[in-house]
C-alpha cells in the first residue's frame, strides 16, 4: 500500500495533478469508426485504462504487460474495463495505429485512436508510455505513470488491476439488503452450472428472484412465487458467461442483492 500511495504521489505532483483531479472530457473517433464521448462512458461508471503511445519497444512491453491483467477484468467485469490506445503526438494515422496494434496482437484489447497529443499533454505526458487509468461519474484519474517521472514497469499492472478492482468492486457490490425481513445465502458462489439459493423467511408473501448484470439490467427471471414463512430453498440453472452478476430478489415490497460471480 505504501508503495502504490508513494508511486502516485511522485507522478501526480510532478504532472501538477492531485488526487481527485478529473480528466478532461474528448468527443472522437476512434480508427473503426466508432465515436466515444469519454465523459458518456465514464458517467456509465466505466473503468478506462489509456495508454499513450510511440511505435517503440517500451511502448509495445507496457501493453504486453497489461494484456493477462486486462483479460482477467474483462473475464470478471466484462464492457465496463476499456483499453484506449492514443499515439502521444498527431503525428500517426488510423492505418500506421492498425498496424502497430495488429504486428503485437492488441486487437482484441486496444480501442484504437490516431490522437492524443491533447489528453497525453494534460496528462504530462511525451515521455512513452504513458499510462491512465480513468474512472467513474466523477471522471477521476485512479492511476497515473509516466516515463518522465516514473518509468513503467511490470510491476504496475498489479497496481492498476487493484485501482480498477477495488472501484469497480465499491461500485457495484455493496448493494445491501434493503428492508429484507430474511436471511438469504447463496452456494456455491463462484458458480458455474448450478446455483442453490436459501431463504429464511419470516414474512409470508410473494417471492421474485431475477439475475441482473452489473449494470442492472435483468438478463433471467428464475421464479416468481408464494412463499410461507420457514426456510424456502431451491435450485436453479445458470447458463451465463463468465463475469460478475447480482441475484435481484423481492419478497412482498421488500428487496435485496445477492452478487455472484459465474466462472466455468
Amino acid at each position: 500500500m505504501k508503495k502504490i500511495y508513494s508511486c502516485l504521489l511522485i507522478v501526480l505532483s510532478a504532472c501538477g495533478l492531485s488526487f481527485g483531479q478529473t480528466v478532461t472530457d474528448f468527443t472522437k473517433k476512434d480508427c473503426n469508426g466508432q465515436t466515444h464521448h469519454l465523459f458518456s462512458e465514464l458517467d456509465s461508471n466505466n473503468a478506462i485504462i489509456v495508454e499513450f503511445f510511440h511505435t517503440c519497444l517500451p511502448c509495445k512491453d507496457a501493453a504486453q504487460a497489461m494484456k493477462p491483467m486486462y483479460q482477467n477484468l474483462k473475464t470478471k467485469y466484462g464492457s465496463k474495463v476499456r483499453f484506449y490506445g492514443m499515439p502521444e503526438d498527431d503525428s500517426f494515422d488510423c492505418s500506421q495505429v492498425l498496424n502497430w496494434v495488429t504486428i503485437n496482437g492488441f486487437t482484441s484489447m486496444v480501442t484504437p485512436f490516431d490522437s492524443g497529443s491533447v489528453q497525453a499533454a494534460y496528462l504530462g505526458g511525451m515521455g512513452m508510455p504513458t499510462v491512465a487509468v480513468l474512472a467513474g461519474s466523477g471522471h477521476k484519474i485512479l492511476y497515473l505513470v509516466n516515463a518522465t517521472t516514473a518509468a513503467f514497469a511490470v510491476s504496475d499492472t498489479t497496481i492498476i488491476g487493484s485501482a480498477i478492482r477495488n472501484f469497480l468492486d465499491s461500485t457495484f457490490a455493496g448493494v445491501p439488503s434493503v428492508n429484507l425481513n430474511a436471511s438469504v445465502n447463496l452456494f456455491p458462489n463462484p458458480v458455474s452450472k448450478n446455483i442453490s439459493i436459501s431463504i429464511e423467511v419470516k414474512e409470508a408473501g410473494t417471492l421474485k428472484l431475477e439475475i441482473t448484470n452489473i449494470t442492472g439490467e435483468k438478463i433471467a427471471e428464475l421464479t416468481e412465487e408464494k412463499i410461507q414463512t420457514g426456510v424456502w430453498n431451491r435450485n436453479f440453472p445458470i447458463s451465463l458467461s463468465n463475469g460478475v452478476y447480482f441475484i435481484r430478489g423481492r419478497i412482498n415490497e421488500k428487496t435485496f442483492n445477492k452478487r455472484i460471480t459465474v466462472q466455468h
